[in-house]
C-alpha cells in the first residue's frame, strides 16, 4: 500500500517538474520573440535617425539645387531643359556612401539598452527591471540611389524636388537570437520652383531623357 501511495507520489511530482519546465520554456520563447520584435523596432528607429543625421549635416548642408542641375532658358527666360550636373552626383554619390558607410562601422560598438518591463506592454512598467543589452551589426551593403519628382506648387508653377533613397541591412542580436531588418531612408537634397511649363526634354524619359540615368529616377511627373 505504502509503495502504491509513495509511487503514485512521484508520479505527480515528475509530471510537476514536466509542466513547470514546458511552461518555463513557453514563457522564456513569448520573452525572447517579444524582445526581439522591440530590438527591432528601436533599431530601426536608430538606423534611420542615424543616417538622416549624418546626410543632413554632411552632404544635404553643402549642397543647392543649382550644384546639381543645369537649367537651360530660352531667350524669353522659359525653362527648355533640366540637365543634372553627372560630375556633381558621381562626387556626391561616392562621398555620401563614404560617410555612411562609416557611421555604420560605428554602430558595432553600440547597444541599445532595453528595460525588462518593456516587454510587459505596461506604460507603467517600461523602465522598470533589469535591461537587455541589444546590438546592431551593418549586413551588406548600403545602396544609394538619387530620386526625384516633380509636384504641382501652384498656379503655373511646379516644385522639382530631388531626394536620396538610401537602403542598407542592420543585424540585431538579442541573447540567445538573433534577425535582419531593412532600413529605408527618403532625404531631401535639393528643390526649386519652376515658373510655366516643365521642359518636355525633361519629363519624357525616352530618346533625349536616357542621359539622366542612373543619376536620377523618376518617381512621379505630373505636366
Amino acid at each position: 500500500m505504502r509503495k502504491r501511495l509513495r509511487s503514485r507520489k512521484w508520479r505527480w511530482i515528475i509530471i510537476w517538474i514536466i509542466l513547470a519546465v514546458v511552461a518555463f520554456i513557453y514563457v522564456d520563447l513569448r520573452i525572447q520573440k517579444s524582445l526581439l520584435e522591440i530590438a527591432k523596432s528601436k533599431a530601426q528607429i536608430r538606423g534611420v535617425e542615424m543616417i538622416n543625421k549624418i546626410v543632413n549635416d554632411k552632404v544635404v548642408a553643402q549642397i543647392k539645387y543649382e550644384d546639381l542641375v543645369i537649367v537651360h532658358k530660352d531667350d524669353k527666360g522659359h525653362v527648355v531643359l533640366l540637365q543634372p550636373n553627372t560630375i556633381m552626383f558621381n562626387k556626391m554619390m561616392s562621398n555620401t556612401v563614404i560617410e555612411i558607410t562609416a557611421s555604420l562601422n560605428e554602430l558595432k560598438e553600440e547597444s541599445i539598452p532595453i528595460p525588462l518591463g518593456q516587454l510587459t506592454g505596461s506604460k507603467m512598467l517600461a523602465a522598470a527591471g533589469p535591461r537587455f543589452n541589444v546590438r546592431i551589426i551593418p549586413a551588406g551593403q548600403v545602396n544609394v540611389e538619387v530620386m526625384d519628382k516633380f509636384e504641382q506648387a501652384g498656379i503655373n508653377q511646379t516644385r522639382h524636388l530631388i531626394y536620396f533613397q538610401i537602403d542598407h541591412t542592420l543585424r540585431i542580436a538579442v541573447p540567445f537570437m538573433a534577425d535582419e531588418i531593412k532600413v529605408r531612408s527618403t532625404i531631401p537634397l535639393a528643390e526649386t520652383i519652376i515658373i510655366g511649363d516643365v521642359p518636355q526634354t525633361y519629363v519624357h524619359f525616352k530618346g533625349e531623357k536616357e542621359f539622366l540615368y542612373p543619376f536620377i529616377k523618376n518617381k512621379d511627373l505630373r505636366e
